[in-house]
């Protein structure tokens, strides 16, 4: 349980930093919603997933409900995450989501300031151009 205090460590500074709130969801994921430009928001999920060997810091954000939005450009999100530097587009839950996969032991809190902005960043941009809205 200690080694889980410490991981959530590194979100709540991470809010702290972007100005942004933390929520902590469940005892394995949390959310930090953060203000971006225009007046808009975008949330993200932080949690930890164990790949091998590997402790992950993944952080996620959604887009939008695929359902509701049937014609979605795939070629155009492909091309993309070409431009990314830190996330891709997926497909979780039946959700589009901007999501990145970072090694924990590598991770500063500085470094993941830059992952988390993209992650949100895109994420809303991307909401916006499908939907029109500020959902999530």
């Amino acid at each position: 349980m200690e080694h889980n205090i410490k991981r959530k460590e590194y979100f709540v500074k991470l809010a702290d930093k972007l100005g942004g709130t933390y929520i902590e969801y469940t005892d394995e994921i949390c959310i930090i919603s953060l203000r971006l430009a225009d007046g808009r928001s975008q949330s993200v999920r932080g949690f930890f997933k164990q790949r091998g060997q590997d402790l992950m810091l993944m952080l996620m954000s959604k887009v939008c409900f695929l359902d509701e939005y049937p014609d979605v450009d795939y070629k155009a999100l492909i091309a993309e995450n070409n431009h990314l530097a830190f996330s891709k587009f997926v497909t979780h839950h039946d959700y589009l989501e901007v999501m990145s996969a970072s090694h924990f032991s590598d991770i500063t809190v500085e470094f993941l300031e830059h992952v988390a902005l993209e992650v949100a960043s895109v994420a809303d941009d991307w909401e916006f151009k499908i939907t029109g809205q500020d959902i999530h």
